[in-house]
């Protein structure tokens, strides 16, 4: 999945206000997923559903909740970035399917982890291809396990920016890189199959789009 680098003075992300020294969550629904925190109803479920039936998430939920950090999960509708000049812009490219983005201060100090899904992209690929819903909720349970446990955890478990685990680079397979591994702990207990590779091909949707 892309990663979301952003220049950012603060996040407005609807829910909740994000600055680099802190997070405030008035509004945001926790649910069973505890430090992971959205207020969108499928990525509630999505969490929900994950947390009931992988063990090593339950484990990472357990262990960021004791560091106070939080993984708060939002669409792109909620994210706006307040530029140097003042000015409120998209802070999201709605091409991609996901992205994530540690929120840190001066020193590396990571207070939270912006975990961005592009719900509307995934859910109309399935409303074209008049796929089951199953298939939509596996493919949600896919990115979150990505980006939430792959990339998010290590970051909230550190506590700074050396938490970071990289997606594939050019040259080495894709099934070493560290997000992917990670990715890859949460399908096998979900039964959801193995990521192999940097593209988007072990979604349903993309095996649906080859039909």
């Amino acid at each position: 999945m892309a990663r979301w680098n952003p220049c950012v003075l603060a996040v407005a992300i609807g829910l909740v206000a994000v600055m680099p020294t802190g997070v405030r969550t008035e509004g945001a629904d926790r649910g069973a997923a505890g430090p992971f925190i959205t207020r969108h109803a499928e990525l509630r479920a999505a969490l929900d559903r994950i947390a009931r039936g992988s063990a090593s998430w339950r484990a990472a939920l357990a262990a960021v909740a004791g560091t106070g950090r939080t993984a708060v999960v939002v669409t792109p509708d909620e994210v706006v970035v307040a530029e140097t000049d003042g000015q409120a812009r998209a802070a999201f490219d709605r091409s991609e399917v996901a992205a994530v983005s540690p929120v840190s201060d001066d020193t590396g100090r990571v207070s939270a982890v912006l975990v961005v899904v592009n719900v509307a992209q995934i859910q109309a690929a399935h409303e074209r291809l008049s796929s089951l819903p199953g298939e939509f909720h596996a493919d949600l349970e896919r990115v979150l396990a990505h980006e939430v446990y792959g990339h998010a955890v290590p970051y909230l478990l550190a506590g700074d920016l050396s938490g970071r685990c990289a997606d594939p680079v050019p040259g080495t397979p894709a099934a070493e890189a560290c997000a992917i591994q990670r990715e890859n702990v949460i399908r096998a207990e979900l039964r959801l199959g193995r990521r192999t590779d940097a593209t988007l091909s072990s979604l349903s949707l993309a095996r649906l789009l080859r039909h």
